[in-house]
């Protein structure tokens, strides 16, 4: 299979894969991107990010493509953490089940990319991060933003054409797969100028005005308790999820 071929079957197939999960009433069609190996954001994301952060070449070495893909969330969905005392039933289903399969996509993305003649990696989807200081090896977020599609807002969301409720996944391969354009969607209200503070004032431990003085562990923590606390009373799977200063975001949702 040439480059150009497998380019638009990993789009079918990771769409395809996603309509078969059987939930349109957590999920949109999926956004699928793809960024050079050589994208600034990812040669460069050390100085970026941290030095703690991989490049696509310590991922994989000889990558030349990152694949992105990103799943918006429903209105609903989108909308619920905001609605509930915790998370939110809805929020925590449509997560769990969307990094389960996240990880089931890759795999089959990879498997054909390798079938195919060329090397492929895959990200655990995610708690990819290490437990001591909550640092990733690798972002799926900023692949996405690498791969165009979307930009971060003020809070290091991500906003898309179909909102900021999106999950994130990306794989890295040595096939050079032709990438997509820049972002050219809805930007953060809070930035360039903009005055909305909806996401900082939403956090129930202000963990986004100090994220670099402990703020981050403040928000682990209370995912956690917001865990703890749904088991109280229910008894399904839960995530250790929060997703009020997404909720709260104008530009949650996007038609």
């Amino acid at each position: 299979m040439n480059e150009k071929d497998l380019r638009q079957k990993i789009t079918d197939m990771i769409r395809d894969m996603v309509r078969d999960i059987g939930r349109p009433d957590l999920y949109r069609e999926p956004l699928v991107g793809f960024a050079s190996a050589k994208d600034p954001t990812l040669l460069n994301i050390k100085e970026i990010v941290g030095p703690w952060h991989d490049t696509p070449e310590e991922q994989l070495p000889g990558a030349k493509t990152v694949i992105a893909f990103s799943v918006p969330f429903t209105e609903k969905v989108a909308y619920d953490p905001n609605e509930a005392q915790f998370s939110g039933l809805i929020w925590s289903e449509a997560y769990v089940l969307i990094n389960k399969n996240f990880d089931i996509i890759s795999e089959a993305i990879a498997d054909l990319i390798r079938a195919s003649g060329y090397e492929a990696a895959t990200v655990k989807a995610t708690n990819n991060y290490d437990p001591a200081d909550l640092k990733v090896s690798w972002s799926h977020r900023t692949a996405a933003k690498a791969a165009g599609l979307g930009d971060f807002g003020r809070n290091r969301i991500l906003i898309t054409e179909k909102g900021s409720a999106v999950r994130y996944c990306s794989l890295l391969t040595t096939a050079e797969l032709e990438p997509t354009g820049p972002y050219e969607g809805p930007k953060c209200l809070g930035l360039d100028g903009g005055d909305c503070t909806r996401c900082l004032e939403a956090c129930p431990v202000d963990a986004l005005t100090r994220w670099f003085e402990g703020g981050k562990f403040a928000c682990d923590g209370l995912q956690v308790q917001y865990h703890e606390d749904m088991l109280k009373y229910l008894s399904v799977d839960t995530a250790g999820t929060c997703g009020k200063c997404i909720s709260i975001c104008p530009l949650a949702y996007i038609e």
